[in-house]
């Protein structure tokens, strides 16, 4: 899920840097983006309040909703865009990098099929629970 979130901001933000010139992609990126800062807001809080999760997700979406409704007002439309799309992309991109690496990393420690045991590697000395 972390991947496919980091991957919107990144297309998102790209888009946005187009629509610059390209009017079409504004609400495309605008989907997109929204999706992952929702995303973002919901990562602020513990899993284990839903509810809180989305209320914060919500209210940061409406934070940074808020920030470019100011910043539209005092700059170019287009310099916004692009420059809203670069911080996307930014953020998303290292995102997407720890993800995929993190995700290499732990290639090898999946879960057991269904009816198998866990494969258990040496243990240190003095450990209990043989």
């Amino acid at each position: 899920m972390r991947l496919a979130v980091a991957i919107a901001a990144v297309v998102g933000g790209l888009c946005w840097i187009v629509a610059a010139w390209v009017g079409v992609l504004f609400w495309v990126g605008a989907v997109l983006l929204t999706v992952a800062v929702l995303a973002a807001g919901a990562a602020l809080v513990s899993r284990t309040a839903t509810w809180l999760r989305a209320v914060v997700a919500v209210c940061f979406l409406a934070l940074v909703a808020s920030v470019l409704g100011v910043l539209r007002d005092n700059v170019d439309h287009a310099v916004l865009l692009v420059a809203a799309g670069l911080v996307a992309v930014a953020v998303g991109a290292p995102a997407v990098v720890r993800t995929r690496r993190a995700e290499g990393e732990a290639g090898g420690s999946r879960r057991p099929e269904r009816g198998q045991r866990a494969q258990r590697g040496p243990r240190a000395p003095g450990a209990h629970a043989a």
